[in-house]
């Protein structure tokens, strides 16, 4: 467990909590290879991430915006696609911070927490970057409105998914591929 000097349980980064072992549960965990975290937390900053993208992003909102207000004569229409500009592009310039545990996952971006337990989930599909949880059986195209996109940190990839195999009942992938092609 990572943790900060002045910093309290709620704002460490990159912690994985394991529950202390009662005696049923070392005989339990003797048979097991490794003992699964019951917490897992992790702070996401893509903006942070790559130096050259994150300049060109910025880059790019300013001389969008000043381009609207030359085009418009109003700087007040520079300072409102300056605004759409960012809320647009806030997942990447403003860190998220994750916490799944037993019941579900936690999710909090710019100080607002959305809390949704595993049950609402039935399947996630695994990406390069991060894990689509999804509240639908079979592959949708509704998928993205009802879903959450769940970014890795560089680290926690695999934690995260043997976490996700344990709380998500999947259903057959295949058999909602054959289901779409019909």
């Amino acid at each position: 467990m990572i943790s900060f000097p002045g910093f309290h349980g709620r704002w460490q980064w990159n912690q994985l909590s394991y529950m202390p072992e009662t005696p049923e549960m070392a005989s339990e965990n003797e048979r097991e290879e490794e003992a699964t975290p019951l917490r897992i937390s992790w702070r996401v900053h893509p903006f942070t991430e790559d130096f050259w993208k994150s300049t060109l992003l910025v880059v790019i909102i300013i001389v969008a915006s000043v381009a609207c207000a030359l085009f418009t004569g109003w700087w007040s229409m520079a300072i409102l696609a300056f605004v759409f500009l960012v809320v647009s592009m806030a997942p990447y310039l403003f860190p998220v911070r994750y916490e799944m545990d037993e019941d579900g996952i936690l999710i909090t971006f710019l100080g607002m927490q959305t809390y949704r337990g595993w049950e609402e989930f039935r399947n996630f599909y695994p990406h390069d970057v991060g894990v689509h949880l999804s509240t639908f059986k079979k592959p949708s195209r509704l998928d993205a409105f009802r879903g959450n996109f769940i970014r890795f940190s560089p680290d926690n990839r695999e934690a995260i998914l043997t976490h996700l195999e344990e709380h998500i009942k999947r259903a057959d992938i295949a058999d909602g591929r054959q289901g779409m092609s019909k």
